[in-house]
C-alpha cells in the first residue's frame, strides 16, 4: 500500500516535472524574447505592471489553499463553489483598490490600469489550482501553468510581428493571454465539478472567507519575503536595473521547479494522511528537495556568466553577481513548500507559516534597504538571501518540534528513499508506456 501510494505520487511527479520543464523552456523563451526585443530599459517597463499586480494578487493564494483544504477535508457538495467564486470577486476588487493606492504613492500611476486589468484572471487561476489539488488532479495544475505561459509567449510574439516591438504592446498581449487561460481554467472547473462534487457537506461563506483570509495573509507576507527585493529595486534603481534584476529573480526561481514538483504532487496526500504519516512524507520531500537543489545550483554557480551572456546578450552580464547570490537563497527556499503544506493543509494552522514568513520578510526588507544604495542589485540579492535562510531555518526547527523528527530525518537521504527510487525505476521499465495515463 505504501509503495502504491508512493508510485502514484511519483507518476504524478514525473508528469509534473516533464510539463514544468516544458514550461521552463517556454518561460525562458518569453524572457529572451522580451529581453532581446525591448532591451533592459524596455523590459523593465514591460515588467513593472506584472510586479505591481503580483504584489496585490499575492492574497489570491488564499483562494487556492482554502479551496484545497475544504475539498480535502470535507465531503463537499458543488455548493462550495459559491463562496469560492464570491470570495474571489471580493479579493479582486480589494486588490484593485490597493493597487491604485500603491502606484499613486510610488509615482508609478501609469502601471495601475494594466495591472488591475489582469487581477480577475489571476484570481480565477488560483481558484482552478486549488480545485485541482482538492480533487487530487495535480496534473491539471501543471498543465494550466504551461498553458498560461504558452498563450503569453504566443500572444506577445504575434503582437510583435503584427504591431510593434514596444513594452505597451507586450503588456496588452500579456493581459489578453492571461484572461484566455483563466476562461479555460474556470470552464474546466465548472464542468468537472458537476460529476465530482456530489457530497452532502456545505461550506458557509463566512467560514470560507475566514479561512481564506488567514491563508491570504500568509501569501502576502510570503510574497514580500520572496519578492520585496524586486519591489525595492523598482523603487530605487533605474528601469534597466529592474529589467536585469527581474531576469535574475526569474531565472533563480525557475530552478525551484524541480523541488516544487514534490511539494505539489504530495500536497493532497499530506492533507489526507494522519499526523504521523503526513510528517514523515513532508520530511521525505524536504530531503529530496535539498538533494535536487544542490544538483541544480552548484553547476550554475560555475557557468552562470557564459550562459547568461549567450542567452540574453552581453548587455545583461551585470546581473551575474546578483544571480550567484540568489542561487544560495534557492537552496534555502527549496525546503519551504512541503513544510508549508504540512502546517496549512494537515494541521489547518496557516498562522504558523504567516509568522515564519513575517520574520523572514522583516530580515529581507531591512537588509535590502541597508545594502541596495551601496551595492545595487547585489545588495538586493544579499538581503533576500539572508531572509530566505533565516526563515527556512526557523521553519525546520518548528516543524521538527511539532512532528518529533530530527535534523537527520529532515535533511539526510535514507536507504529507504533510494530503495523507493530504485523500485519505481524498475516499474517504469515494466510499464513505461503507461507513464502519462492517469493512475487510479
Amino acid at each position: 500500500m505504501q509503495f502504491d501510494r508512493a508510485h502514484r505520487v511519483m507518476y504524478d511527479g514525473l508528469y509534473t516535472f516533464a510539463v514544468r520543464l516544458l514550461n521552463i523552456g517556454m518561460a525562458a523563451g518569453l524572457t529572451v524574447l522580451t529581453a532581446r526585443m525591448l532591451g533592459p530599459g524596455g523590459r523593465g517597463i514591460y515588467a513593472l505592471p506584472g510586479v505591481e499586480a503580483a504584489l496585490v494578487a499575492s492574497a489570491f493564494g488564499g483562494l487556492s489553499s482554502a479551496t484545497s483544504y475544504f475539498l480535502l477535508n470535507r465531503n463537499a457538495a458543488r455548493q462550495v463553489l459559491l463562496p469560492v467564486f464570491g470570495c474571489a470577486a471580493i479579493l479582486a476588487a480589494i486588490a484593485a483598490g490597493l493597487l491604485f493606492v500603491i502606484t499613486g504613492l510610488t509615482g508609478q500611476q501609469w502601471a495601475a490600469p494594466p495591472a488591475a486589468a489582469v487581477l480577475p484572471s489571476l484570481a480565477l487561476l488560483n481558484v482552478a489550482t486549488g480545485y485541482a489539488i482538492g480533487v487530487k488532479r495535480v496534473r491539471f495544475t501543471t498543465t494550466l501553468t504551461a498553458l498560461q505561459t504558452f498563450l503569453t509567449i504566443a500572444a506577445i510574439g504575434l503582437s510583435f510581428v503584427l504591431f510593434a516591438k514596444t513594452p505597451q504592446i507586450a503588456i496588452a498581449a500579456w493581459i489578453g493571454a492571461t484572461a484566455l487561460a483563466a476562461v479555460v481554467a474556470t470552464a474546466a472547473v465548472l464542468i468537472d465539478s458537476r460529476t465530482r462534487l456530489t457530497g452532502s457537506d456545505r461550506v458557509g461563506f463566512a467560514e470560507y472567507v475566514r479561512f481564506c483570509a488567514r491563508v491570504s495573509a500568509v501569501y502576502v507576507v510570503s510574497l514580500l519575503n520572496y519578492r520585496v527585493d524586486l519591489y525595492i529595486v523598482a523603487l530605487f534603481l533605474p528601469a534597466a536595473a529592474l529589467g536585469m534584476y527581474g531576469i535574475a529573480v526569474s531565472a533563480a526561481e525557475s530552478l525551484l521547479v524541480p523541488t516544487q514538483v514534490a511539494a505539489l504532487v504530495t500536497s493532497p496526500h499530506i492533507g489526507g494522511l494522519d499526523i504521523r504519516g503526513a510528517g514523515l512524507l513532508t520530511a521525505r520531500c524536504v530531503r529530496n528537495n535539498l538533494l535536487v537543489a544542490l544538483a541544480v545550483c552548484v553547476p550554475l554557480l560555475v557557468f552562470a556568466a557564459p550562459l547568461i551572456g549567450a542567452i540574453y546578450g552581453t548587455r545583461f552580464l551585470p546581473l551575474v553577481p546578483a544571480f550567484d547570490v540568489l542561487l544560495v537563497g534557492v537552496l534555502a527556499l527549496s525546503l519551504s513548500s512541503p513544510v508549508s503544506s504540512y502546517f496549512t493543509l494537515k494541521l489547518g494552522r496557516p498562522q504558523v507559516a504567516f509568522w515564519l514568513a513575517s520574520v523572514s520578510a522583516v530580515i529581507c526588507i531591512a537588509t535590502t534597504l541597508m545594502l541596495i544604495h551601496r551595492y545595487g542589485m547585489v545588495g538586493a540579492a544579499l538581503g533576500s538571501t539572508a531572509g530566505y535562510i533565516a526563515g527556512q531555518a526557523l521553519a525546520l526547527v518548528y516543524f521538527g518540534r511539532v512532528s518529533a523528527l530530527g535534523w537527520r530525518e529532515m535533511l539526510v537521504p535514507t536507504s529507504g528513499d533510494f530503495s523507493l527510487y530504485f523500485a519505481f525505476a524498475g516499474r517504469l521499465l515494466r510499464d513505461g508506456r503507461r507513464l502519462l495515463r492517469p493512475v487510479h
